[in-house]
């Protein structure tokens, strides 16, 4: 049955074959879209949820009651010291992102990349494939360093290069680490990130890391905890009070100092955070980054389903159309002994067919798309069913869906008319008409609506671009210098470029504006305050255009 099902949904298709290809051809681009906004959805919401351990796995993060938020860069020895007070931690790993490219040097090439850190046991902890090499050892050496696979075909034409040396340089001189293992490509739903990661062993050992050690006061660097199945420390907020006061003793001083009374529980505390909630909680931040806002990805997965469902009702619409002009044929269907499940049957399959080769098209137009929306998304997103899994039952599910919804009304309303009056051509179609008016009714809607939030959008966007920003942004030319030696190479850089009549004038900063700053504390009128700072040299408000108000 359903074999015949199939092969007369096929002729009827061929039968009207521009309508066939009109009717396809939109719901496609809107199937293409939604399947767009969709992977970018699903990667979102999807952060860290392929480690094995996702659900024993915290991040310890340092809650302020004052300021109701929380701060995921903390101090160095804070997860052995957690290992040691609590039996319910089973490991921990530290993990220190890159905040600049290093100079790295092999014998074919030198190049500047992000260099992270983390301790040995990351990759027992968490589910990062490796290629080559041994989980439990391959930052177990100080100089040992993992390279991702897109990084060790960079660096040397090919991927099993454990053993190999490269030369990074740290401070000012290059120093020869060990590749002790090749990782696979870090996942885009990562929140842990990295191409080049050196051991915290080295971290420790470095002047950063001895000043950093055993500092309770040093922050800067991120804690994961895995727990014991069935583990409560994540609500113990009592047992996470007495742990801080044991390593922080001075603190209860220091608040008193900034104003705070004395009573009640510590405005400050340590608190465990599960790591699929990271990507997506705004109140815990980690350093200068903060997390998506879901009500942003929200926003454009509606967006997409109103592109989607207008293409929906144009689907319908026609397949009603389509449908309507068959009146004849059902009444011979019925004469000749059809029953009406038989041709509710016919009709859903001829649009679930259509439906389906929508789908298809739909996922090759969004492959085809997808670097641009990379782009524009500034994402690295792939349309891969093993990465995420659950968009299969969700186009499943879609396509299903619309399929049904577009052959159930004229599948419904046919099979239920009378074979003598059709033969007579006394049938109508009864409350077709109202149904396709409503449809298109809804579908202007849907379109008037997302061309005024188009236009609401291209003018935030035109007075962003034209607002005046506090400082010249036109014609500046940004270049960095980072890991040279800039007390040496900027006066000589600054003198050669005076020699150019093009070059108005040069000026040098620690960072340019928006992509990163240094923060301070200091004491005004007997209050802590805190202020974020640049450091520049004497040209760089004439060279930026900036006004000064005092």
């Amino acid at each position: 049955m359903i074999k015949h099902y199939i092969k007369t949904a096929f002729r009827s298709i061929t039968n009207k074959k521009t309508l066939a290809v009109i009717n396809v051809l939109g719901l496609s681009l809107g199937l293409a879209c939604f399947s767009l906004f969709l992977l970018y959805a699903v990667n979102e919401f999807s952060f860290d949820s392929f480690h094995k351990n996702k659900n024993n796995i915290y991040r310890v993060y340092e809650w302020s009651a004052t300021d109701a938020k929380g701060d995921g860069a903390l101090y160095m020895p804070l997860g052995p010291a957690l290992k040691q007070d609590f039996p319910e931690v089973v490991n921990y790993v530290r993990y220190s992102k890159s905040w600049d490219d290093k100079f790295i040097k092999t014998n074919n090439l030198t190049t500047r990349m992000p260099v992270a850190y983390a301790d040995p046991q990351l990759f027992t902890v968490f589910s990062f494939k490796l290629l080559y090499g041994n989980p439990a050892t391959a930052l177990q050496n100080s100089q040992s360093v993992v390279l991702t696979k897109d990084k060790a075909m960079q660096l040397f034409g090919e991927t099993n290069v454990v053993g190999k040396t490269v030369e990074i340089k740290v401070d000012d001189n290059f120093e020869p680490f060990i590749v002790g293992a090749v990782a696979e490509n870090v996942p885009s739903n990562s929140t842990i990130q990295y191409s080049v990661l050196l051991s915290w062993n080295y971290l420790q050992n470095s002047k950063t890391g001895k000043d950093a050690v055993n500092n309770w006061r040093y922050s800067g660097f991120q804690t994961f905890v895995q727990l014991r199945n069935g583990s409560s420390l994540a609500n113990a907020g009592v047992a996470m009070a007495k742990f801080r006061q044991k390593y922080m003793p001075w603190e209860a001083d220091d608040l008193k100092k900034q104003g705070w009374d004395g009573k009640g529980p510590m405005p400050t505390s340590f608190r465990l955070q599960p790591i699929t909630d990271m990507h997506t909680n705004q109140q815990i931040t980690e350093g200068n980054e903060a997390p998506v806002d879901p009500k942003t990805i929200w926003i454009l997965l509606s967006i997409a389903a109103g592109v989607l469902l207008i293409a929906c009702i144009n689907f319908t619409t026609l397949a009603i159309g389509r449908s309507a002009g068959r009146a004849k044929e059902v009444g011979v269907r019925k004469v000749v002994g059809s029953g009406r499940k038989r041709l509710i049957g016919q009709f859903l399959t001829e649009s679930l067919l259509l439906s389906t080769f929508s789908a298809l098209l739909g996922l090759l137009l969004a492959q085809l798309l997808l670097p641009y929306f990379n782009t524009l998304s500034e994402r690295d997103l792939h349309l891969s069913f093993t990465q995420y899994p659950q968009l299969i039952w969700l186009f499943a599910g879609l396509t299903l869906t619309v399929g049904i919804l577009a052959g159930s009304y004229p599948a419904l309303v046919l099979s239920s008319i009378k074979p003598v009056e059709v033969l007579k051509s006394k049938i109508k179609l009864g409350g077709a008409n109202f149904f396709t008016r409503s449809l298109v009714t809804l579908q202007f809607v849907v379109s008037i609506g997302l061309i005024i939030s188009t236009i609401i959008i291209l003018q935030q966007l035109k007075y962003m671009r034209a607002k005046d920003p506090g400082f010249n942004k036109e014609n500046i030319v940004v270049i960095n210098a980072n890991g040279t030696d800039a007390k040496k190479v900027y006066p000589l850089f600054k003198q050669a470029m005076a020699k150019y009549i093009p070059v108005m004038a040069v000026s040098a900063s620690n960072a340019p504006f928006g992509e990163g700053y240094s923060m301070s504390g200091f004491s005004y009128n007997g209050k802590q305050q805190h202020a974020f700072h640049h450091f520049t040299d004497a040209d760089y408000i004439k060279v930026m255009g900036m006004q000064l108000v005092a």
